[in-house]
């Protein structure tokens, strides 16, 4: 076997045990860097258990999550772990009759019956408007990505809550909708600071966003977090470095990694176990783009 370099036919062992030793792992955006952690720690744990990672990029799209969906399960694939604010209930049908685990990062289950794991998007958003509002602000913007999205609504709906909490207004001129790319943080920002009473603080609700807008108040001749200051959500790996190092709500990126693959595991030896629906904790991580208002 060593001098003709034998290498096992996967496809004939997989044939025999009915399992290919494959996990497809599709995710919305490879670019941003939330997403991308997560693939690679996904990769590594899956690696540990000698299983290799099929992954599938579907950029927000339906057809091309469709897409990707059939082609895993045309290579036969073990179970299939899903990161997206906005997986389509018709899809997720789909998923169920093929009696293959699925496992949703990001998403809420709802009653789907599939396991997920995600985290409380909404205690969020009342975290990072407390905080901002401690610091004596009051007039404090919000820049969101895709109404779609799930996740980031409650999101917002945590920052009016606790905007609400605390007896201010909310209003509605400093709530702006994009995409969750840096320039489009960086184009709602200068809008936003471009009003006739621009805010003193902004919660993006994501760390990219944040970004974004940090150099619209540099581009404006500003400063963060004297003339503003800027709350992210994520703690994407870059957040700490950036200038100044951002003020963000942490979300345990390698913890839900690890919680989605042992969902799939376990679900592996159990198939017929109840859904599980695993929320874990965020963490405000303060740094130098927030202050007290001057």
């Amino acid at each position: 076997m060593e001098q003709l370099h034998y290498r096992p036919n996967r496809l004939a062992k997989s044939l025999r045990s009915k399992h290919t030793s494959s996990l497809g792992l599709l995710i919305a955006d490879i670019t941003n860097p939330y997403y991308s952690e997560m693939a690679w720690n996904i990769e590594y744990l899956c690696y540990l258990q000698n299983y290799s990672v099929m992954l599938c990029n579907s950029d927000g799209s339906p057809s091309k999550e469709e897409f990707y969906i059939n082609r895993l399960m045309e290579w036969q694939v073990d179970g299939i772990i899903i990161i997206s604010p906005a997986v389509l209930p018709a899809r997720i049908n789909g998923l169920l009759t093929m009696d293959l685990p699925v496992i949703l990062i990001d998403s809420d289950s709802q009653d789907y019956g599939l396991d997920s794991v995600s985290v409380d998007n909404f205690s969020g958003g009342v975290m990072a408007a407390n905080h901002l509002i401690s610091l004596g602000h009051k007039r404090i913007a919000c820049i969101n990505g895709a109404r779609e999205n799930v996740t980031n609504n409650e999101r917002v709906n945590g920052f009016r809550s606790a905007m609400e909490a605390a007896g201010l207004d909310v209003d509605e001129d400093l709530i702006v909708t994009s995409d969750f790319e840096v320039v489009c943080g960086m184009q709602n920002a200068l809008k936003l600071l471009d009003n006739e009473t621009p805010p003193t603080a902004i919660f993006a609700c994501g760390d990219l966003l944040a970004y974004g807008a940090v150099q619209a108040v540099y581009s404006k001749g500003l400063k963060v977090p004297q003339d503003l200051s800027i709350v992210g959500f994520d703690d994407i790996y870059l957040s700490k470095y950036t200038v100044p190092p951002l003020t963000t709500i942490k979300q345990p990126l390698y913890e839900l990694s690890e919680e989605a693959v042992n969902c799939f595991f376990d679900r592996m030896e159990n198939p017929d176990r109840v859904a599980r629906k695993i929320r874990l904790d965020l963490q405000l991580e303060i740094r130098g783009s927030t202050a007290p208002l001057m």
